[in-house]
């Protein structure tokens, strides 16, 4: 009897061990606004032509989903394994609060990785994840937000917010500087490194005050390689004289489709002058080749060259933080891209208390005088307000699902409030 009860409080403590040396957090964040635009094309089409085409324009009041942060939730976990070593997990899925649905890409499709971090070594992370090229340029300037920072879309520089099939390694802080490199690869036969993906990022804060960051990503093109069974007719072919002539996609399974070539840089220096002003200043290039009709360089089953265009934009950005009293903060933001679009943010931020906040935003865009340069593929505009990247127009008409992606061809404005509730 008395060895059943020492062996149930041996139990009993070892399970309470366990369970202390292992952690799971929930977490999320709510962000919603009410926006008015104006001067914005009437149209729920993502293909919003060339930047001289005529348009009409209108104007309306919307419900705008993460027009500042992103609203989504997650989960973490970590579990200690001693000597300075841990196993990690992390979860998270959008929150499309204006409708109640699901991202379109996937539950999860904002994380879903493990890794395993050392005190000393850093961190190996595998599983789907945010871009090292998207974490990075999200701080660059001292306030920006989802409608600020949309010029990683328009200038062409980023692959994409998340990478799936992905390995990354992040170092432990050395002389004041953190990197982070991470691979995507294609899980494809046969094809290469046909679709796979590298970003990696740098940010020093080694002098006091002053933050340097240079990001970089590249995404390699899948190329239209030979049909499954060598043939060019048939249900496992390629479609030579289709893709030629439209850029139609063959059927013949992922390895043989054809997709865009993306490579994108960005550098920036942020410097707190006071504990109360900061500032920042940055410079992006994002270039584009596609491997079909509307591209650059393309190849077809045959191994002929599918003549297209490209893109190739440059775009500087200028940005200042004001934290006018402990629970107000000022911000202002300003871009300009070689191909002539521009765009000029206002914010004031209310802080209610540390986790809700209420917000306000005036965003106003010069539309883009010409086309991309170099390759003259189709130049992309500022949106007036960012939305949620669901590909299911969630915003309204003439919003493109993620800002910046498409050409936005007015002068267009954009006044909101919101409120912003994390937990």
């Amino acid at each position: 009897m008395k060895k059943s009860l020492f062996a149930l409080a041996a139990l009993g403590a070892f399970a309470s061990a366990a369970q202390a040396q292992s952690t799971v957090t929930l977490y999320g964040t709510f962000d919603t606004s009410i926006n008015q635009v104006t001067d914005l094309r009437q149209s729920t089409t993502t293909n919003f032509g060339a930047a001289t085409a005529a348009v009409t324009t209108g104007s309306g009041t919307m419900f705008i989903d993460s027009a500042f942060a992103t609203s989504s939730w997650g989960m973490r976990g970590s579990e200690d394994l001693g000597g300075g070593m841990k196993a990690n997990f992390h979860l998270e899925s959008d929150i499309v609060a204006n409708t109640g649905a699901s991202h379109s890409a996937g539950l999860f499709r904002r994380a879903a990785n493990v890794s395993i971090s050392d005190a000393k070594l850093g961190e190996v992370f595998m599983g789907r994840r945010g871009n090292p090229y998207i974490m990075a340029t999200g701080s660059m300037l001292p306030v920006q937000g989802n409608t600020a920072h949309q010029w990683r879309a328009l200038n062409y520089s980023s692959i994409g917010d998340q990478l799936s099939n992905q390995i990354a390694y992040a170092t432990p802080k050395m002389f004041g500087t953190n990197v982070l490199v991470g691979y995507a690869l294609n899980n494809t036969v046969d094809a290469g490194d046909d679709g796979t993906a590298f970003a990696a990022h740098l940010i020093n804060t080694s002098i006091q005050g002053l933050t340097f960051s240079a990001a970089y990503n590249n995404q390699q093109p899948r190329q239209i390689g030979t049909a499954q069974n060598g043939a060019t007719s048939g249900a496992n072919s390629v479609n030579v004289a289709a893709v030629a002539a439209s850029s139609t996609t063959p059927t013949v399974g992922v390895a043989n489709s054809a997709s865009s070539s993306t490579e994108g840089y960005a550098v920036g220096l942020k410097y707190k002058f006071t504990p109360v002003f900061e500032a920042g200043v940055l410079y992006s290039h994002g270039r584009t080749n596609n491997g079909s009709a509307t591209g650059a360089n393309g190849v077809s089953a045959t191994g002929a060259a599918i003549a297209g265009t490209g893109s190739s934009v440059g775009l500087t950005a200028v940005g200042i933080g004001y934290q006018a009293m402990p629970n107000l903060l000022l911000g202002a933001n300003y871009a300009s891209a070689t191909s002539g679009a521009k765009m000029t943010n206002l914010q004031a931020h209310y802080m209610l208390s540390k986790r809700t906040r209420l917000y306000s935003q005036i965003t106003l865009t010069q539309k883009a005088t010409m086309d991309g340069q170099g390759g003259g593929g189709a130049a992309r505009g500022f949106s007036p307000v960012g939305c949620n990247s669901n590909t299911t127009l969630v915003c309204s008409a003439g919003l493109p699902t993620t800002a910046g992606a498409q050409n936005v061809p007015t002068d267009a404005k954009g006044y909101g409030v919101g409120i912003i509730h994390t937990f």
